[in-house]
């Protein structure tokens, strides 16, 4: 498969690299965990790497017949010079050419394939990680003329048509947050501030952090700084100028801001579907909230992922796109 247009930011991504923080790795990983789950699902390849999107996506041309999926809100998107759905499992036959022009709801998408693809795996996973340059394809974005290769698999022509209708999520502005580590040392009308007023999210934020501004700064009772500690994900940092960072996937292991909050597991999946100038409310919950509401996302995935292997939605609409174009040639259309 070669990229002759790379799309904004590009990467290889699975599940990310765990348990290696301790060494200076940060985990990557895709940024929306149920978006990753149902494009491998839909392609019958569980847990496989694919190629998270962002906005807009990459021109793919592929010298091998494949079957692929994009899982997004919605998109615009091409094969050859047809439209290609979202959330489908389409065949895509040698030589054709896959254009994700870009994502028209939501901020991130995710390129799922049958085939494996032929990368090797950096402490236990494929993730790219930018920063350090480690994992996915040399360690980087696509960029033109890169070319990735799929290990030898027999397609599973049942695969072909698989569906799943995505659903935006209601409260995908509102951010749950728990307290964080130095809650404390801050004062009792940032505390209320950090829940009451709309912060804009920066459009100098990326996979490592969401920075957001709000109309008022948040205050420390003494000092931004402490001796450098470890950064759980989701970990609101609120530097000396009092507008908060938002620790994601790429973030550094160690750090030595205040922490006021983090933001629950929840919560950092709608904020990987939000992007600069959006707007964002936070709201206090307790850990035992936060715990409930993964549970309730654990059993939607199991759920969704069940109806996808069970087949319960199929299309039919785009099995062989070339077949269907020759046919409405034949036909005079």
């Amino acid at each position: 498969m070669k990229v002759i247009k790379p799309g904004l930011f590009t990467t290889v991504q699975d599940l990310g690299r765990y348990k290696h923080e301790k060494d200076g790795f940060s985990v990557a990983g895709v940024m929306n965990q149920y978006f990753y789950k149902l494009a491998t699902a839909l392609v019958d390849n569980e847990n496989s790497a694919v190629l998270e999107i962002t906005l807009n996506g990459p021109t793919l041309k592929f010298s091998e017949s494949n079957i692929i999926t994009f899982v997004a809100y919605d998109a615009e998107i091409y094969l050859d010079d047809l439209t290609v759905p979202v959330n489908t499992a389409i065949f895509v036959d040698k030589g054709q050419v896959l254009n994700i022009k870009q994502i028209t709801k939501g901020t991130r998408g995710y390129l799922a394939f049958h085939k494996l693809l032929n990368i090797d795996s950096i402490l236990g996973s494929l993730s790219t990680h930018t920063r350090s340059g480690i994992g996915g394809h040399k360690g980087r974005t696509l960029k033109s003329g890169d070319t990735l290769s799929f290990k030898d698999k027999n397609l599973n022509q049942d695969v072909i048509g698989n569906k799943f209708n995505v659903e935006e999520d209601e409260g995908k502005c509102i951010i749950p947050i728990i307290k964080g580590l130095q809650f404390d040392q801050f004062t009792d009308s940032s505390k209320r501030l950090l829940t009451e007023q709309v912060y804009k999210i920066s459009d100098m934020s990326d996979r490592m952090g969401y920075r957001i501004i709000g109309e008022s700064n948040l205050e420390h009772l003494e000092s931004a700084d402490i001796i450098s500690e470890p950064i759980a994900p989701g970990s609101v940092q609120i530097p000396s100028n009092g507008q908060p960072i938002i620790l994601l996937n790429d973030r550094q292991t160690i750090g030595g801001y205040t922490k006021i909050a983090t933001v629950s597991f929840v919560g950092r999946e709608r904020l990987s579907q939000l992007k600069a100038n959006d707007e964002i409310t936070f709201k206090w919950i307790s850990v035992e909230e936060a715990n409930e509401s993964y549970k309730e996302y654990s059993n939607r995935v199991k759920r969704d992922l069940d109806l996808i292997k069970i087949k319960k939605f199929k299309s039919l609409d785009f099995i062989r796109p070339k077949s269907k174009k020759l046919g409405q040639l034949i036909k005079g259309k």
